[in-house]
């Protein structure tokens, strides 16, 4: 990917505080083969496609931000491996001059298919939703999902070289809260960073009572401290993770509140 260009055509995006806008997020489809309890309901109604941004739209909407000297987009969904065909707007976008990092958000679940094609298409650095290791948990959650594709998924991923792997974990009590060292451990293990996620309100797709299961990132540091020594990084993101170094190991963890 070539350096940014913003400085040369003098096109740049500036917020009301007089930040530049350097990152976006690209929602590809609104569309999961997945149906996370905190995330959607189980009979979750889609747009109609022809409400959905083509892939030349989408590619065109990215196209602009980059000319106005954004070098940093995040393709998002719902899950967006799901989208047909959407290595070809990878491919495109990764063919931009002026940007510099090309994310992608997954469940992770057809990773092992496309995670070479997303490699060589110019993805930089992915991250993988996954909120427990126990198989008959993980269908609870998703309530479809299948532990070992993601699995798989997330090797796939490490194996293909991308810059960055992360995990991101949301952790509810009554569902996967003595699960908190377990998946640190995996991630640490595999040098790639975790990030734990409070649980947000999102109306009716839940199907609990969130205040009966939110665990705040305050008790999820407190549990990880158990099992590991943790002090504040140095390293500030542009996102909303707040990361923590771990003793004797390469990566990090994160919060999202």
């Amino acid at each position: 990917m070539a350096a940014n260009n913003s400085d040369a055509t003098g096109a740049a995006l500036i917020d009301k505080f007089g930040r530049r806008v350097d990152y976006i997020r690209l929602s590809v489809t609104d569309r999961c083969d997945f149906r996370c309890v905190y995330c959607m309901t189980e009979d979750m109604t889609f747009l109609p496609r022809k409400e959905i941004l083509s892939l030349e739209e989408l590619f065109l909407v990215g196209k602009a931000f980059v000319d106005l000297g954004v070098s940093k987009i995040r393709l998002t969904g719902g899950e967006p491996l799901v989208r047909g065909d959407v290595i070809t707007l990878v491919e495109r976008l990764g063919e931009l001059p002026g940007l510099e990092e090309l994310l992608i958000t997954t469940n992770g679940a057809q990773l092992d298919k496309f995670a070479k094609p997303l490699r060589a298409a110019g993805v930089t650095r992915v991250n993988v939703s996954i909120d427990s290791l126990d198989a008959e948990r993980f269908k609870r959650i998703s309530r479809v999902g299948k532990l070992d594709k993601v699995l798989e998924g997330i090797d796939a991923a490490i194996a293909a070289g991308f810059e960055k792997v992360k995990l991101n974990t949301v952790i509810m009590r009554g569902y996967n809260e003595d699960e908190v060292i377990g998946l640190a451990e995996y991630a640490l293990e595999r040098a790639i960073d975790i990030a734990f996620i409070e649980e947000m309100p999102l109306g009716e797709a839940s199907d609990h009572a969130r205040e009966e299961t939110t665990c705040s990132n305050a008790w999820v540091r407190d549990t990880l401290e158990q099992r590991f020594e943790l002090t504040d990084s140095e390293v500030k993101t542009a996102g909303p993770s707040r990361y923590v170094d771990v003793k004797g190991y390469e990566s990090r963890i994160g919060f999202i509140s």
